[in-house]
């Protein structure tokens, strides 16, 4: 019985390896960095983002516009086939007084080319409204930043989770290698006669609970991969892998002292920018107490003709006219809207002030519990890598004893169970270290730059 599980184990892994070479090539392994490096490049959030920012340049643009001198063209044609009469004074022209003569002005036809201009001399909210558009420029910007920060950090954590799965479902591996051949062993003894029916049940059930325990770990596994797929704007049908976790990656040079800058968060960043956009639209709305100057001007060419044909005129010539004006609008009461306009303002500007206290506040008590978690995740750690080691020793001892005769079948099932739980324990201690050197990153603003 033992030689022929030998054999068919045997010829499964010779079938394993016959069949790597091809999953080799259409399976790629990726670092973390690949990953977080791919993620930048196809971002659907990030092409958002991007648009977003072309249409706040595109408004800066349309708000130069308004700087520059404005040009028109127009021309018209019109043919009457009654022209309009008026009635004036016969007297004007000798007749009696008292009467009064229908006259027809103009003639039948006219048609007319006008270019005008139109430009501001002196236009405070125009130029303030440019200003602000320019800073909303940086605003978007900042959001762009943000969001690769979220990118970044949702990138790496999932490449941790997927890489602690990996790690969970290696140790549980090797448990169900050892029941499994222990199983083997215990059920030879009970044809022999050295062990009952029970103790094969109940290793049977471990076992049983073993291969579910990897089940469940590849179903993780399968849905972390799903989700640095979408991440990464990848099909989901693409092959990819994690370099696995190394536990000697986690040493105490993890743990020198964070620092902050608080001015270079980007959080930060986008709250002052909001309370320069603020200031610049309480000085536009103040703006309008102030007088505003244009200049404007036109010149166009007028011809008349009896004839409906809007290739003749009459003399064969066109009458130009033309003027040049400026325009000068003063405000002088507006029954205080301007005022209470500019008062809102200023307290929303006095609102974004403190939420800029409140997020350097926060920033600093991120960072704070960030190096905290680190700290006594790194000693977890360090105890349960220890208890693991522990627990192996164990169950290999308590293989051997077995074996042996020293122990019972229970002695076995319940150092497995312990096997278990440290590595559970070990994986969860795993995953919570990285975890918590990513929020250390996070809270101090270097997502972006550990990438460079």
């Amino acid at each position: 019985m033992i030689i022929k599980n030998r054999i068919l184990t045997l010829a499964c892994v010779l079938v394993y390896f016959l069949d790597c070479p091809y999953q080799a090539k259409a399976q790629e392994t990726l670092t973390l960095k690949q990953c977080v490096d791919n993620a930048l490049q196809k971002s659907l959030q990030l092409t958002a983002d991007g648009y977003d920012l072309e249409k706040t340049k595109a408004g800066v643009q349309q708000q130069f516009s308004t700087l520059l001198p404005t040009i028109a063209g127009e021309g018209s044609y019109q043919y009457a086939f009654q022209v309009s009469t008026s009635v004036i004074p016969a007297d004007a022209f000798g007749g009696p007084k008292g009467t009064y003569s229908a006259v027809k002005f103009g003639v039948p036809q006219s048609k007319s080319g006008t270019i005008t201009l139109n430009q501001n001399i002196f236009n405070p909210s125009a130029i303030i409204a440019l200003k602000a558009a320019k800073v909303a420029v940086n605003l978007n910007q900042l959001q762009i930043t943000s969001s690769k920060e979220d990118l970044v950090y949702n990138v790496s954590a999932t490449y941790y989770n997927i890489q602690s799965v990996i790690k969970q479902t290696e140790l549980s591996k090797e448990t169900l290698v050892n029941t499994e051949k222990l199983l083997a062993s215990i059920k030879d003894q009970l044809k022999a006669g050295l062990a009952t029916q029970t103790d094969v049940d109940r290793l049977n059930v471990t076992r049983d609970n073993d291969m579910a325990s990897i089940q469940s770990q590849e179903n993780s596994k399968e849905k972390y991969y799903n989700m640095l797929k979408t991440l990464m704007n990848l099909p989901l049908s693409t092959e990819i892998a994690v370099i696995p976790f190394a536990a000697d990656e986690a040493d105490d040079a993890i743990l020198q002292l964070p620092s902050l800058d608080e001015t270079s968060k980007t959080n930060y960043q986008q709250v002052m920018a909001n309370v320069k956009i603020a200031k610049l639209q309480e000085q536009n709305i103040k703006a309008g107490y102030l007088p505003t100057l244009s200049l404007n001007g036109a010149y166009g060419l007028y011809g008349y003709s009896t004839t409906a044909n809007p290739f003749n005129t009459i003399n064969n010539k066109y009458y130009p006219n033309s003027y040049f004006g400026l325009k000068l609008s003063i405000p002088i009461f507006d029954g205080f809207s301007i005022k209470y306009q500019a008062r809102q303002k200023y307290f929303e500007m006095k609102k974004y002030e403190v939420e800029a206290q409140q997020t350097t506040q926060q920033n600093n008590k991120d960072l704070a519990n960030a190096y905290a978690d680190l700290k006594s995740n790194f000693i977890t750690f360090q105890n349960q890598q220890r208890n693991l080691l522990l627990a192996q020793k164990v169950m290999k001892d308590i293989d051997a004893q077995y074996k042996s005769g020293l122990v019972k079948v229970s002695d076995f099932i319940n150092s497995n169970s312990d096997l278990q739980t440290a590595q559970n324990n070990f994986v969860n201690a795993l995953i919570n270290i990285k975890q918590a050197e990513l929020d250390v990153k996070k809270a101090q603003g270097t997502l972006l730059k550990n990438q460079n």
